[in-house]
């Protein structure tokens, strides 16, 4: 079923501000990572990737700060963002072969 004219310009649209909150979430990142450090951070992608032993992960995460707390929030978002700026990308890619 190919994708109306509506529906592709919507699609474009979604894409524009996909990009747009992938842009302002990296400098979110970037700036609170300098924050951080380098050290907290690297200790943070471990608990983020689930690297962390089970009985030191219940610790750390009672230990963990506001700033830990939304530089992970962030990491959520954008894996989510990027899910969705890749189905869409598709999406037009798709209407654009058929």
């Amino acid at each position: 079923m190919a994708i109306t004219q509506d529906d592709q310009d919507f699609i474009s649209e979604m894409i524009r501000e996909l990009d747009e909150s992938i842009r302002r979430l990296v400098a979110e990142e970037q700036r609170l990572s300098a924050r951080l450090g380098a050290e907290r951070v690297s200790e943070l992608w471990e608990f983020w990737q689930k690297e962390l032993p089970s009985a030191d992960e219940e610790r750390f995460k009672l230990a963990m700060d506001h700033e830990d707390k939304k530089l992970t929030w962030i990491w959520l978002r954008l894996k989510r963002i990027h899910q969705s700026r890749a189905k869409a990308g598709q999406a037009l890619m798709k209407n654009n072969t058929q």
